[in-house]
């Protein structure tokens, strides 16, 4: 019996639901991007119409099968079925010629997209669904002008968009918090120009914020450091267009507006940390981290040390 299932704006059908899901990041509240990160260990199959836009990668994940099973029937075969590896074979289908790959796919829909998915044996896929009116906001025109064409292609085409997804699965997976809203639209915006969703107008001039536009966005950090903040908002302070923002906000600080904000959070936790009044979750509220925890991550990622590890150094 089929699955029925709505994701933002792609919904259709499942012959089973995912046998596991290691992230999933719901439309709701983060300005209708939608990511599922999941896996299936055997063969089945889905439909989907897509509204707005969905970007997505396949992997084959027979090798890591055959290798658990090998390894647990190690003396039940013999050395030569390790060569005898088989493959995911995966068939999308539109209506017109279905596009058979063996092994990992990349994949663009586009709105009006009526389509098909099967998979032979074992996979993981990683989706990032938008709605209409997400698209259009980052593209900058209504959604029927766009020509986002529909492609399927080898992964290793693609790349870029593996590893911004499989980050954003790093993000939405193990944590009890929700996603951080800026990571999640600044990776959509990423991914959006990666996937070949957006053509390239061709070499762009520099960009950069004026002293009065750098001046807004630097207060609403500050005012906003203890509490989620989007790519939305921070665009609006500057009274630019997402995509622009991004470049100009990037030709003003050398840095990615996220980057911008995790090094502020830092900051201020390292300054509450040191000054010995606050716990590390205290400190964590504070700054705008959902936890400790993920305080610390992001301590060891910006700065290489723990946060009692650098506040002992500085102390120092």
């Amino acid at each position: 019996m089929s699955v029925p299932f709505v994701n933002a704006s792609v919904q259709g059908e499942l012959s089973a639901p995912p046998d596991q899901i290691f992230g999933q990041i719901p439309a709701s509240g983060l300005d209708g991007i939608a990511f599922l990160d999941f896996a299936y260990e055997s063969a089945g199959h889905s439909t989907h119409r897509v509204d707005g836009l969905l970007v997505g990668t396949w992997q084959d994940t027979w090798q890591d099968t055959w290798q658990d099973t090998w390894h647990g029937t190690l003396h039940a075969a013999g050395p030569e079925d390790r060569h005898s590896v088989r493959r995911t074979r995966l068939t999308f289908c539109d209506g017109a010629v279905p596009d058979e790959r063996d092994g990992d796919a990349f994949v663009l829909r586009g709105p009006s997209y009526v389509g098909s998915t099967r998979w032979s044996g074992p996979c993981r896929g990683r989706y990032l669904a938008y709605m209409p009116a997400a698209v259009e906001r980052m593209i900058e025109a209504p959604l029927s002008q766009a020509e986002i064409p529909t492609l399927t292609s080898d992964l290793s085409e693609r790349m870029s968009v593996f590893h911004l997804l499989a980050a954003l699965g790093q993000e939405a997976g193990g944590h009890d918090t929700a996603a951080d809203a800026l990571l999640v639209d600044s990776v959509a915006l990423a991914v959006l120009r990666a996937s070949g969703a957006l053509v390239s107008p061709g070499p762009r001039r520099s960009a950069a914020l004026t002293a009065r536009q750098a001046r807004r966005v630097r207060d609403l950090v500050a005012e906003r450091i203890d509490a989620p903040l989007s790519l939305r908002e921070m665009a609006e302070a500057a009274g630019l267009s997402e995509g622009y923002f991004v470049r100009a906000f990037k030709g003003s600080f050398g840095v990615t507006p996220y980057q911008y904000v995790l090094r502020e959070r830092v900051t201020l936790a390292q300054s509450l940390i040191r000054s010995g009044t606050v716990s590390l979750g205290e400190a964590a509220k504070r700054a705008g981290f959902p936890d400790a925890r993920r305080m610390g991550r992001t301590f060891r990622k910006v700065i290489g040390r723990s946060p009692t590890e650098a506040a002992r150094l500085q102390r120092a």
